[in-house]
């Protein structure tokens, strides 16, 4: 059985907390009531490191109830028993994921446009992430900004669930949440917080 998409989508993605791992942030993210967790790590020649995070994360749910996405690397998902895998328009196509892991495991896509997202839906993905919803420091300068009215058209179109993501913080996420996303997906507004724990029991608690 699949799990759903749903509320705080929480990315240990230590970028901006380089003296955190990635399982320590997810643990973070776990002690705040997130029940949605994705590890993203860009650094591709470190698979071995990887995996033994992933393992790690999967480690915690003898303790709690959430559902652990990976980032790009299918072959680790399927490895550790993840309850999704995430990729993008540089990874493998939808097509050739879904083959690898079945029906069992959500597939998410992430994309920059209506059409996109769309396409995404048509050739089988689980949810959609849309983004950048605002500017944000985890992309390169250019990096597309979407906005809440290209957002709210997104959600409206799919039938699948919708993630946000991109500069959502305190200031704005109400306006987010508004939209109807079925999630919103966070990483600096959490990872940089002094209290990661704490930041992520407040945005919990608004969904």
């Amino acid at each position: 059985m699949k799990q759903s998409i749903h509320g705080l989508y929480a990315i240990a993605d230590n970028t901006f907390r380089l003296e955190c791992s990635h399982t320590e942030l997810a643990e973070e993210f776990l002690k705040g009531g997130c029940q949605l967790i994705q590890l993203r790590s860009k650094i591709k020649n470190k698979k071995s490191k990887i995996l033994e995070e992933t393992c790690k994360i999967m480690g915690f749910k003898k303790q709690y109830p959430f559902t652990f996405i990976v980032n790009d690397f299918v072959e680790i998902a399927l490895e550790v028993g993840a309850d999704g895998v995430h990729v993008g328009q540089d990874d493998l196509p939808i097509e050739e994921v879904r083959k690898k892991v079945g029906n069992k495991m959500l597939i998410g896509y992430s994309s920059h446009s209506l059409e996109e997202a769309l396409k995404a839906q048509k050739r089988g993905a689980d949810y959609v992430a849309f983004g950048a919803i605002f500017p944000t420091k985890t992309k390169a300068p250019g990096h597309p900004v979407q906005g809440l009215e290209k957002l709210g058209q997104v959600v409206k179109k799919l039938s699948i669930p919708v993630v946000a993501i991109g500069g959502i913080n305190k200031n704005n996420f109400r306006q987010v949440k508004e939209t109807g996303v079925a999630a919103i997906a966070m990483i600096s507004a959490l990872t940089e917080s002094k209290n990661i724990a704490a930041e992520t029991q407040f945005f919990v608690s608004h969904f």
